[in-house]
């Protein structure tokens, strides 16, 4: 049983707010692995069926993770054990929306999942609590936006810079960084500050994970595989680049990629366009 929705959130919360995925699914595999390399996406995710284990791909053991993980800047991949019965929200947030919404750096996040407890507030475990009990996924969606529009009164204001950035994942990174930073309306160091301040990253690696999240993406769609296509499409105009990027975020090369994510129980990212 495999339940996934991916939802527009409620309108007033579209300028920071990209997408809110629940999924309500029963794994019909013993292998109860995961996998979850970068996106441009910084995301707060809810384990509505009790916590899960992850570790990062250059690390030995997996370790527990809270009910509500916030993840900011992702340059390594990460494995999830999840639950036989898998119950979550992924709410992924626009360039610089997640900043707006904590009021901090971005690069105190770094490549790491965050207690969502501590930096969010008591509200989100009676979030957790009303969530898990409904059946429904529209009802749990309903109930992200009440949270998420509650949290409005203190989310600071929208920039040139993250409409900017915007139009670069718009285009899968396949932009000029001198253009971005042209459409923010400040210099390249200035630009290079506030991407640092924003996403916790420069410009240019930020670029390269919008085009390889991209590529994942379509990997984690298709039915057959072509990487050939699948790098053309991305962006990519050779072969060797687009190897580095997939060895750099996902740790493995693409064939042994595609040998991965056939034993997973589920696909994490083939349910949403990055």
């Amino acid at each position: 049983m495999e339940k996934v929705q991916l939802f527009k959130p409620h309108i007033a919360l579209q300028d920071f707010v990209s997408y809110i995925l629940v999924i309500d699914a029963i794994a019909d595999s013993e292998n109860l692995i995961c996998h979850y390399p970068p996106t441009p996406h910084h995301c707060i995710v809810l384990y509505l069926s009790g916590p899960l284990k992850a570790k990062k791909i250059d690390e030995d053991e997996f370790t527990e993770r809270p009910t509500c993980v916030v993840v900011g800047p992702q340059v390594t991949r990460v494995n999830l054990m999840v639950n036989k019965h898998h119950k979550a929200v992924n709410i992924g947030f626009h360039p610089g929306a997640l900043h707006r919404l904590l009021g901090m750096p971005m690069h105190e996040l770094y490549d790491d999942g965050f207690d969502g407890h501590y930096l969010l507030g008591p509200d989100v475990e009676r979030l957790i609590e009303s969530c898990s009990l409904l059946i429904d996924l529209s009802a749990i969606k309903n109930e992200v936006d009440k949270f998420l529009l509650n949290k409005l009164r203190n989310l600071k204001d929208i920039m040139p810079f993250d409409l900017a950035m915007y139009q670069l994942i718009r285009k899968n990174g396949n932009v000029a960084i001198s253009d971005v930073a042209s459409l923010a309306c400040l210099s390249l160091r200035q630009f290079e500050r506030k991407c640092y301040e924003r996403l916790g990253m420069s410009p240019k690696m930020y670029a390269r994970i919008a085009r390889f999240a991209n590529a994942y993406n379509i990997f984690e769609r298709s039915h057959t595989i072509d990487w050939a296509s699948i790098a053309y499409q991305s962006g990519y105009f050779d072969q060797m680049h687009f190897i580095r990027d997939f060895k750099q975020f996902a740790g493995v090369t693409p064939t042994l990629m595609e040998n991965e994510i056939a034993n997973a129980p589920f696909k994490f990212q083939a349910d949403y366009k990055i």
